[in-house]
């Protein structure tokens, strides 16, 4: 039991402080995508989950700025989803469910809680069959085991719920260009200097959404890992289970090691 509560902390600790996971091992390489405006004036390439390239007409600069902007993004956007992985097959990751999981381990801790108590009844029945035929010194005293089980439920309860997708800021070009990009892998705002060339619009398009894209997902990685908080308390329901028990099984075999034929 304390081998595998070791375990279950270190994996705990690992969420909590997991890096950017790589690609996996054997995963299929993503093709380069791209997507180009209606007038061709616009070119984005990307692969995967970032830009590689970003080619801007010099004279779309005559347009206004806010408009030129949004068609950009919308371009970046499309290039972003045509390189996107595809995700596995629907049959091969069945889809979960938070609410489901939390009502499933709640449901085992109900059936857990009322288990022990058959015990112990049935522990306390026999001392006093025991105490008929026998001479027992001191007593049973049942665990606190509704206790425990509280302890748990209000670990469980603390788990924090998935949210929604985080975003990720970055400025290029010496902080005259900006981008903010979701987790989900789209680019939520661009927006740069006026005066700045298409070259340096196109560079730091590439380099600021790329950074954007990056710390939003190191966020998203950041926010779905367990809270200290909620490590602590798991981990003290997992004390508190561990005393228990101890002092149910010392309980016990005092209780019978003082057992004297009359």
């Amino acid at each position: 039991m304390d081998e595998q509560i070791s375990r279950a902390r270190r994996r705990l600790d690992e969420l909590r402080t997991a890096p950017a996971a790589p690609q996996e091992p054997g995963a299929p390489a993503t093709e380069p995508a791209t997507a180009v405006s209606e007038d061709e004036r616009i070119r984005v390439t990307a692969a995967g989950r970032r830009l590689t390239a970003v080619d801007l007409d010099p004279r779309l600069l005559r347009l206004d700025a806010d408009d030129l902007a949004a068609d950009l993004t919308t371009v970046i956007n499309a290039a972003l989803d045509r390189a996107r992985p595809a995700p596995p097959a629907a049959q091969d990751v069945p889809p979960v469910d938070l609410s489901a999981i939390r009502a499933g381990l709640d449901a085992v801790l109900t059936q857990g809680q009322d288990g022990m108590r058959r015990v112990t009844s049935a522990i306390g029945d026999a001392v006093a069959q025991v105490n008929e035929r026998a001479v027992m010194r001191g007593g049973f005293e049942p665990p606190d085991f509704d206790g425990l089980f509280a302890r748990t439920r209000a670990a469980l309860a603390a788990a924090g719920t998935t949210g929604g997708a985080a975003e990720g800021e970055a400025w290029a070009v010496d902080d005259r260009l900006y981008a903010k990009a979701s987790s989900s892998g789209r680019v939520v705002r661009l927006v740069w200097e006026h005066g700045l060339s298409a070259a340096d619009i196109a560079d730091g398009a590439r380099a600021a959404v790329n950074d954007a894209l990056a710390r939003a997902e190191t966020e998203a990685r950041r926010s779905a890992a367990p809270s200290a908080e909620f490590t602590e308390n798991v981990r003290a329901a997992q004390d508190a289970g561990v005393r228990e028990l101890a002092r149910y099984v010392t309980s016990l075999q005092s209780l019978m090691s003082d057992i004297q034929p009359r």
